[in-house]
């Protein structure tokens, strides 16, 4: 039984940044140098986060939904296609579907992982079918042999959104354009993994892809502002596409670069955090964590729990999507900040109005999506803040009838 402790003084975020004396000085450097958006730290740190995930090319974009949009218009996804997703994710994976004017389809999960089911993908292939967008659910490695052999099969490109998942490895290799893919996308939002306050990458397979996406993701110009004036030699740019401000700048590349030499540290602790956590609530049958495949290395982007289905349904007068709010509500006043990472998409106004959409239709997403929980996880993070968070967390639910 839970035993009383004092409550903290000071809320446990969510999230904190590990911003310090190297990016300052790395953000000055820019400042001083008289170049400030796209010029050579950008064109560094694309060279260096190339390496780090095995990837022959990368484009720094100024968001993780900016690759995203380019990789399927670099395939040719357009009106009258369907573009697989999974119905747990953020709305940037389907809503970029929509800005191709293309319609998204969204699969189920799987419930140990969270991450797309390949079996459900499958029933849901089309003649209109042009890709299919996995996401590596909080870092977790989505199945993605199973998914490459259907897209073969079928004729299809895998665009991975790898918005969690920089240190995500499967049998050894990283995700995303390493294991296979044509595009793989990666967020550098302000609460990833490694940051640069906003930003994003957009890894390529093919050089012609990288050079499509290179133009329309710079208003459609043939020549960027970079080639223009670095010395190079006056080019006059023309116009091939009506395309998007999409570029990263040399600011968010420089804490690009220094967060990139602290990642492996940085993902050594979360490792351990999460751990503790697991040792901590295993013996909880009123808590679930999501399963990464044994052959796989987990970013530990996200530390979410679960209440377990049946604890949930038995509260008296609540639904399951009642119950976890209270639990987060809970958790609030008990001073530890948690969150939902993700609502089912199927079930939002946008998409059951568009679109049609049911959110029965993905079962496990809609019971995953009422009983998630994420709770505080980041480098800086004490042994201690992770036991407050747990005997909160069990005081709380100790609380709900």
């Amino acid at each position: 039984m839970y035993q009383k402790v004092p409550r903290r003084g000071e809320l446990l975020r969510l999230h904190r940044h590990d911003l310090g004396p190297a990016e300052q000085a790395a953000v000055l450097e820019v400042l001083q140098s008289g170049w400030l958006t796209r010029g050579p730290r950008t064109q560094e740190f694309e060279q260096a986060f190339a390496a780090r995930v095995q990837a022959p090319h990368a484009l720094g974009l100024n968001s993780c939904t900016a690759a995203l949009h380019l990789a399927l218009l670099c395939g040719g996804v357009g009106p009258g296609d369907e573009v697989i997703v999974p119905a747990l994710t953020f709305a940037a994976t389907a809503n970029t579907v929509v800005h191709c004017g293309a319609s998204p389809v969204f699969a189920d999960v799987l419930p140990d992982s969270q991450c797309i089911d390949p079996q459900s993908v499958e029933r849901l292939i089309s003649p209109r079918t042009k890709a299919i967008v996995p996401v590596h659910y909080g870092g977790i490695s989505c199945a993605m042999p199973a998914l490459h052999a259907l897209a073969e099969r079928h004729g299809l490109f895998v665009s991975e959104d790898c918005a969690h998942a920089v240190e995500t490895e499967l049998n050894g290799r990283p995700v995303g354009v390493a294991g296979g893919s044509r595009f793989a996308s990666y967020s550098f939002y302000a609460t990833k993994n490694l940051i640069t306050a906003e930003g994003g990458m957009l890894c390529c397979r093919d050089e012609a892809d990288l050079e499509r996406a290179r133009v329309i993701g710079l208003h459609g110009m043939s020549r960027n502002a970079w080639k223009r004036y670095s010395g190079e030699g006056f080019q006059l740019y023309d116009i091939e596409a009506a395309g998007f401000k999409y570029n990263m700048f040399d600011i968010q590349a420089a804490l690009g670069l220094v967060q990139l030499a602290k990642l492996d540290a940085n993902h050594r602790r979360r490792c351990s955090l999460s751990a503790l956590y697991g040792s901590i609530l295993a013996d909880d049958p009123r808590i679930e964590i999501p399963q990464a495949d044994p052959h796989s290395l987990h970013a530990q982007h996200l530390m979410v729990v679960r209440l377990n289905q049946d604890w949930a349904d038995s509260r008296s007068g609540l639904s399951r999507f009642e119950a976890r709010n209270a639990v987060i509500n809970g958790l609030r006043e008990e001073m530890v900040e948690s969150y939902v990472h993700y609502i089912s998409l199927p079930g939002t106004r946008f998409y059951r109005e568009q679109y049609g959409t049911d959110p029965a239709d993905c079962p496990v997403a809609l019971s995953v999506s009422e009983r998630v929980i994420s709770l505080p996880l980041y480098p800086g993070m004490a042994d201690g803040d992770v036991e407050y968070c747990c005997s909160r967390l069990r005081a709380v639910l100790d609380g709900i009838s």
